[in-house]
């Protein structure tokens, strides 16, 4: 029975070993010199081992950005159950939103194709993006019901904003202090919250 219970749970840490190894690399040097060969080689397995998890580079990136938003989905559910005034509520996701990005930069990169992160399976059609963009779209809704296509447009001024400046944040670290950045991010969710009133 040990045994039989091993294997499942050796297969999933060799999993997560070529996960985060992929992550580790994208962190040194960028998704660019990300590759099942070079994940292979750092882990030590021949690439057709690795490639028994993840048909390719593609499905390897896909399951980074669906770990992503499942790690958002649950920080906005905490949000939902600490706060119950939606003004707090979307501010408080915002904030989570630039952390996340902050501390998780190469995830961030994945969830969105940026900085060499391609990964052609569209990210609209992840359920796991799906899942954040409800709560966020039913947080809007409860400051004044409106009607479906102005909830919509509502939640892409909020997305619009708050990744346009923590894309803006990530390009010019070298030219402007995160820190700076991050002030100027949380007055601008500040004053799009308040504007929803």
């Amino acid at each position: 029975m040990e045994v039989i219970e091993r294997k499942p749970r050796s297969r999933e840490n060799t999993r997560s070993g070529i996960l985060g190894t992929a992550k580790a690399i994208a962190r040194r040097e960028g998704w660019q010199a990300v590759s099942i060969r070079k994940i292979a080689d750092a882990i030590e397995y021949s690439a057709p081992i690795v490639y028994e998890y993840f048909d390719s580079k593609d499905v390897l990136l896909n399951e980074i950005r669906n770990e992503g938003f499942r790690f958002l989905h649950q920080e906005y559910e905490r949000i939902l159950k600490l706060y119950r005034d939606p003004e707090k509520r979307l501010y408080e996701i915002s904030l989570i939103q630039w952390d996340f990005a902050r501390q998780q930069p190469e995830i961030y990169q994945v969830m969105y194709n940026l900085n060499g992160a391609y990964c052609t399976l569209p990210v609209c059609e992840s359920d796991a993006m799906q899942d954040v963009s409800t709560i966020v779209s039913e947080i809007i809704f409860s400051f004044i019901p409106k009607a479906k296509e102005s909830i919509q447009r509502l939640y892409f001024e909020w997305w619009s904003v708050s990744h346009g400046m923590i894309m803006l944040a990530m390009l010019l670290k070298d030219q402007q202090p995160l820190d700076k950045s991050e002030q100027v991010y949380r007055d601008a969710m500040r004053r799009f919250v308040r504007g929803l009133r």
